[in-house]
């Protein structure tokens, strides 16, 4: 093993549930991935694939075994390695994992800035949510349904 992994070579560690390779590691190669946790979080929580409930497998695996409850489990970062392991979807298949960005914040988003106006007492964290999540077509039919009621 290299001085340095990689991380196509630790995102392949996570889909094989290789748990056993932090005691693999030596002391630095241990602090390396101590600190890429929250990057491995980004990457892992995203697969490419053609099936819907592998994506929504990685999602909602990271957030119940990883991120549930990150503050207390940051002094323990074998348990962290072991938990990110418990995210893989078969222990045989390496996926492809791409980077979740961050978003901009309403930038161009006229999904968001149409219910922001229609719902302005939501949250907007809310509201962000129901433009991801809800079609052109439903805010369309949203839209018509709207201006119909207006006198």
């Amino acid at each position: 093993m290299s001085d340095k992994i990689e991380l196509k070579e630790k995102l392949q560690a996570v889909d094989e549930n290789l748990r056993d390779l932090w005691d693999m590691l030596d002391a630095d190669q241990q602090k390396a991935l101590k600190s890429e946790y929250f990057i491995l979080n980004r990457y892992v929580s995203s697969a490419k694939s053609s099936n819907p409930d592998v994506k929504e497998h990685f999602v909602l695996a990271v957030n119940e075994y990883f991120n549930k409850h990150w503050y207390t489990l940051q002094k323990h970062p074998k348990l962290l390695w072991q938990l990110l392991c418990m995210c893989n979807y078969d222990a045989k298949t390496v996926f492809f994992h791409e980077w979740i960005g961050f978003k901009k914040k309403g930038a161009g988003n006229k999904k968001l800035k149409f219910l922001t106006e229609l719902y302005p007492t939501r949250k907007l964290d809310e509201l962000e949510l129901l433009s991801q999540l809800a079609t052109d077509k439903e805010v369309k039919d949203l839209a018509r349904t709207d201006t119909m009621k207006q006198p």
